[in-house]
């Protein structure tokens, strides 16, 4: 039955898309099938349908509207009707018909959250999401529906839930770093008024790594319910346990069945992660492989001033080859390099490669005067002289100014390895952090131009 319904689906849609290409084809291919192309269309909207019907914890749409953010849905479809739930916490429900329309063709019939998205009522107003609530229907298989916009192109997929998806998705929004959201890197069980614990997504995002007392990590798998999550096992921490959360609408987090332990968002972890400062100064040189949500916002904004910016990279007590380039530009700007000299240096910096107005490349750099470690995952790196036109000019942009101050945060920032990475993360803002990698110290270092004559 499933490899008919493949062959269903294989000659289906490309049928009735050439059909609509070119009307005045003949007949001929349907003589290679046992059934014509409109019959082969209606039994896989038949066949999409029961697939949809038949999911008992219903499907994960993960929609991205034209001129908007990723929104995750769970839709349980059901005798024409659809019931949805996002992971706010705003449900609705909509008739659906699969119909005949350019191929078999979801539609969401009556105003619903999805409906939402393509309201030019809604902000931003005249245009709303730019979403859409009519998907072409490519693909069936046992977990998977592949479906495209049939507004806007774009392709995107209900996967099959497993039960409790909802709050997995609500879980891993809040605690995801890299998942692009905005924030806070550190989260923790909260009870009252203290923080009893603090929590990261585990690398399989199907459990919880906890951290209760210094330097001590366990991770914890998580099962997940329509109300919430449960540990696969007691936490006790601080006189206080927790084995099950659920999620609370009106609060918009999770809590206890009695309410007394929230999961929230915190400023910094209440304990010590490890020797993490030392491990990251224990490297000469790093560059930055990402950023935070409200970070990259940022950069993005920083990278249209300066189109050629190409690196962020840290050195860290770097004994280095460092390349000076001497030139001199005359009065129609034409430059002349007059030597380079090589020589060593050791370097302690946030510096950005750019290039200036005459195509050279050059250094913003922004020297670390000292480090004062204030503990074993926490350090204050304070700003030294910044080096050259370059670092005066990137000073003065209010995009960079932003990130840079997240590495020289006079409350310091907190250090995090995590899955070969480091999280440098400022204590004055939370949810603004840069990402390190480690790499090899380059030869040179560094290739400071220096403008000898104008």
């Amino acid at each position: 039955m499933k490899e008919m319904i493949k062959e269903i689906w294989k000659s289906a849609v490309p049928v009735v898309l050439a059909g609509v290409a070119c009307a005045a084809c003949t007949n001929e291919v349907d003589d290679v099938f046992s059934t014509n192309a409109t019959q082969r269309i209606e039994a896989a909207m038949a066949e999409c349908d029961e697939t949809l019907q038949g999911a008992e914890y219903g499907w994960r749409f993960d929609y991205t509207p034209t001129n908007g953010a990723t929104v995750n849905y769970v839709m349980n479809f059901k005798n024409g009707r659809v019931r949805m739930e996002n992971t706010e916490g705003e449900t609705s429900e909509s008739t659906y018909k699969i119909v005949n329309a350019e191929g078999p063709v979801l539609s969401f019939d009556t105003y619903s959250i999805l409906h939402e998205l393509a309201d030019p009522s809604e902000y931003p107003y005249g245009t709303g999401y730019g979403g859409e609530f009519e998907f072409v229907v490519t693909q069936v298989t046992e977990d998977t529906v592949y479906v495209r916009g049939r507004k806007s192109g774009n392709d995107f997929k209900l996967s099959r839930a497993p039960r409790g998806e909802i709050q997995h998705i609500r879980l891993e929004t809040s605690l995801d770093v890299d998942g692009g959201k905005d924030i806070a890197f550190f989260h923790t069980f909260r009870a009252g008024g203290q923080d009893v614990a603090t929590l990261f997504l585990g690398e399989d995002k199907h459990s919880l790594d906890i951290v209760v007392a210094d330097g001590q990590v366990q991770n914890m798998p998580v099962e997940f319910s329509p109300e919430g999550f449960r540990l696969s096992a007691p936490l006790s921490a601080n006189g206080v346990t927790v084995s099950e959360m659920q999620w609370d609408n009106a609060q918009g987090q999770f809590v206890s069945a009695d309410g007394s332990v929230v999961l929230s968002e915190a400023s910094a972890s209440p304990f010590n992660l490890g020797p993490t400062v030392d491990q990251l100064l224990a490297s000469p040189y790093y560059i930055m492989k990402g950023a935070s949500a409200p970070a990259t916002l940022q950069l993005v904004e920083f990278a249209k001033v300066f189109p050629d910016w190409q690196r962020m990279e840290f050195f860290f007590n770097a004994d280095a080859v460092v390349d000076t380039l001497k030139y001199r530009v005359d009065t129609e700007d034409n430059v002349e390099e007059l030597e380079h000299a090589e020589g060593r240096g050791v370097l302690n910096s946030m510096s950005v490669v750019v290039n200036n107005t005459y195509g050279l490349p050059e250094w913003g750099n922004f020297t670390v005067k000292r480090v004062e470690q204030k503990d074993e995952d926490e350090v204050t790196f304070v700003e030294g002289i910044r080096n050259g036109a370059p670092a005066n000019t990137l000073n003065r942009n209010i995009y960079f100014k932003k990130i840079k101050g997240i590495f020289f945060d006079a409350q310091g920032v907190s250090v995090v390895y995590r899955n070969g990475l480091f999280y440098v993360v400022s204590s004055s803002s939370p949810n603004m952090w840069l990402i390190l990698q480690q790499q090899s110290l380059p030869q040179p270092a560094m290739s400071i131009p220096t403008l000898v004559q104008q």
